[in-house]
């Protein structure tokens, strides 16, 4: 591995938060340095920011982020690109990849710090497993002022009275397996999981884009990165989390909050759990199956006056057409069990 170039582009999108910028850039800048220390490799680094904010907030803040690094930092190539609109985290992601410039991505949300070990350790694992698809570290949330970190369990997929489910994985349960060694002497080891985390995740570019990233069917957020773990382990590709990669997520959520009102982010939810059904039936019977369910859960929601699921079913209704050609790029590939 000694003779490959480091060839990484970190995405970070962000609606300008003054904030979180300023307590992830430096770190982020400095991890960038002490990597190329640490695996004794020159190559290309860069931090990509997606200003998303639709008025060009981030784009505004950055000069005094970066007049505030100070030292070595400063060498790390920051580069901003601006959406014509706000889009949502995953066609904000979709539009640094296209722009980013390594052969490696390291996705994270704009507060999420990952320090130069972590790095060393996911490039590590996905340039020695060609199987994996993408590398996760162990995030971490902040528990309240002096507590240490709590490590975020993995999550898994379900399918509970036919509908998606996606919950924190439980001890012993598959999903959640012990680590196992990977291939070669490089010390690493690494958890099959099943949903890979959009807060932090390294991908090669080119895959990434190939398998179509991050739908655009599911903006503005919530479920993407489940979207797209389902969509990679339908082509047997592997997601991992590697436990001796650590990354600090001290606002841990789906980004939706930060977009909607709260009734709004819990219809946009529960369209997005339909829309994430729909795309991955796989056979009739399923959908016949489904068809019955739904049918009973409007009812339910209708008697009970559940006014965010009923909203829910109407706004998936409405991207029927849009969730149909997404559906079609997945032909061929094996049938999904949950």
């Amino acid at each position: 591995m000694t003779g490959t170039p480091l060839d990484l582009s970190l995405v970070l999108p962000t609606l300008g938060n003054h904030d979180r910028l300023g307590r992830s850039l430096p770190g982020l800048c400095e991890a960038l340095v002490a990597l190329e220390a640490l695996r004794g490799r020159a190559g290309s680094t860069e931090i990509v920011v997606v200003d998303d904010s639709g008025d060009g907030a981030a784009t505004a803040a950055l000069p005094e982020i970066l007049a505030n690094l100070g030292g070595e930092p400063r060498a790390v190539s920051i580069r901003t690109v601006r959406t014509e609109r706000n889009l949502g985290f995953g066609p904000a992601v979709m539009r640094g990849a296209r722009d980013a410039r390594g052969a490696h991505l390291l996705v994270l949300h704009d507060d999420v710090l990952v320090e130069a070990p972590g790095m060393a350790a996911l490039l590590d694992v996905l340039e020695a497993e060609p199987t994996v698809f993408a590398a996760a570290p162990s995030l971490l949330r902040s528990e309240g002022h002096g507590s240490p970190p709590a490590r975020v369990p993995v999550r898994v997929v379900r399918l509970e009275d036919d509908w998606i489910c996606v919950r924190d994985a439980r001890e012993g349960e598959a999903g959640a397996a012990a680590p196992t060694p990977i291939s070669g002497a490089l010390g690493r080891e690494i958890v099959d999981i099943e949903v890979v985390p959009s807060a932090a995740m390294l991908v090669r570019r080119g895959e990434f884009l190939d398998l179509g990233g991050f739908d655009r069917l599911f903006g503005p957020a919530s479920l993407e990165d489940v979207d797209l773990s389902l969509c990679a382990r339908r082509r047997g590709r592997r997601l991992v989390q590697v436990p001796g990669a650590e990354a600090l997520h001290p606002d841990l959520g789906d980004g939706l909050g930060d977009l909607l009102d709260a009734p709004v982010a819990r219809a946009v939810t529960a369209r997005n759990r339909l829309l994430l059904r729909w795309k991955h039936l796989a056979t009739r019977t399923d959908a016949a199956d489904h068809l019955v369910g739904l049918w009973r859960t409007a009812l339910e929601a209708g008697l009970t006056g559940d006014r965010e699921t009923l909203e829910g079913i109407a706004l998936a209704m409405d991207r029927l057409g849009e969730m149909a050609e997404s559906r079609a790029t997945l032909s061929g590939a094996a049938p999904m069990d949950f």
